[in-house]
């Protein structure tokens, strides 16, 4: 407090936590921004229901539960690359990420989780969901 300006802030002061607030909001609107940008979403919160019958997003599946270990582009880094299971069938896919047991029988390394009793998103996989990440790995350069 200051006695000279009644007990309260001096100009100065104030004028300098009026600055720090629209600093502080400038950088808050700036970063929100960037995330949006990065998100590709482009506008505010989008809440969908969700629905059974929509169609899975390969893209967003392989992201959450594959890209950590076998890079963005499938390129590999813990886990190997997976240009090699593009060759697979469909069921031997599904074999292999649900069983961790590729087509020639051979036993998926230990750190490949076992989908079927780990489950994608909280829930036991469905043959819509191993098809949409199966199709999505095809559109990798």
């Amino acid at each position: 407090m200051n006695e000279a300006h009644g007990g309260w802030f001096t100009p100065g002061q104030i004028a300098g936590f009026v600055g720090l607030l629209v600093l502080g909001a400038a950088l808050g609107v700036g970063s929100y921004q960037a995330g949006q940008r990065l998100a590709g979403t482009g506008g505010g919160a989008v809440v969908a229901a969700a629905s059974s019958a929509a169609t899975p997003d390969g893209r967003v599946l392989y992201a959450g539960s594959c890209a950590g270990c076998h890079g963005a582009n499938a390129e590999g880094a813990v886990g190997p690359a997976l240009k090699v299971a593009l060759a697979w069938s469909a069921a031997d896919f599904r074999h292999a990420v649900l069983d961790g047991k590729a087509p020639e029988g051979r036993t998926l390394g230990v750190v490949m989780p076992r989908f079927a009793a780990t489950g994608l998103d909280g829930a036991p996989p469905t043959d819509a969901q191993m098809d949409a990440i199966r199709a999505y790995l095809t559109t990798l350069p």
